[in-house]
């Protein structure tokens, strides 16, 4: 009889567990238009700024919130310094942290990895908001950065 018993609090608590995890997994999940991916080269040419027309969708509660925004490339080339920054609804490209991506002659280094937080007083509204990558070269119209890959991604903060 004790046996049963602990068979049957075993299996309550497997049980119990197996829900739990399987609930909790879906709440790390990032919905897709939160995430941006590119696995193909790009290239960009110019003085900054200007939009680089790669985007991620939050949807703000009525209230809205911080996002933290991150993204990260595998560079090619810079032939000069660059800036990355973002974009907010469409407003200016503007830099909510760092954005300077030295050129190779002074940095050998070919990942890069920002992270950003955007308060809702940098233009962030109740509903659907988009955030898009922007900057360029800071001294020259011919400055260019060529990515190999990239990802934008963006979660809001809780």
């Amino acid at each position: 009889m004790e046996t049963l018993k602990i068979i049957r609090l075993w299996i309550s608590g497997t049980l119990t567990a197996c829900l739990t995890l399987g609930l909790a997994a879906p709440a790390f999940a990032i919905p897709e238009e939160q995430v941006f991916r590119s696995t193909q080269a790009v290239r960009f040419t110019g003085k900054c700024c200007f939009s680089f027309n790669e985007s991620v969708q939050v949807t703000e509660p009525a209230t809205p919130v911080p996002v933290v925004v991150t993204w990260s490339a595998e560079l090619a080339e810079a032939n000069d310094f660059v800036f990355a920054g973002l974009m907010v609804n469409g407003g200016e490209c503007r830099f909510y942290g760092p954005g300077f991506i030295l050129d190779f002659s002074t940095s050998p280094s070919r990942s890069r990895t920002f992270q950003w937080v955007v308060f809702p007083a940098d233009g962030l509204q109740p509903g659907s908001n988009t955030l898009t990558l922007c900057g360029g070269g800071g001294s020259s119209d011919q400055a260019v950065l060529f990515l190999d890959a990239n990802t934008l991604a963006v979660r809001l903060s809780k």
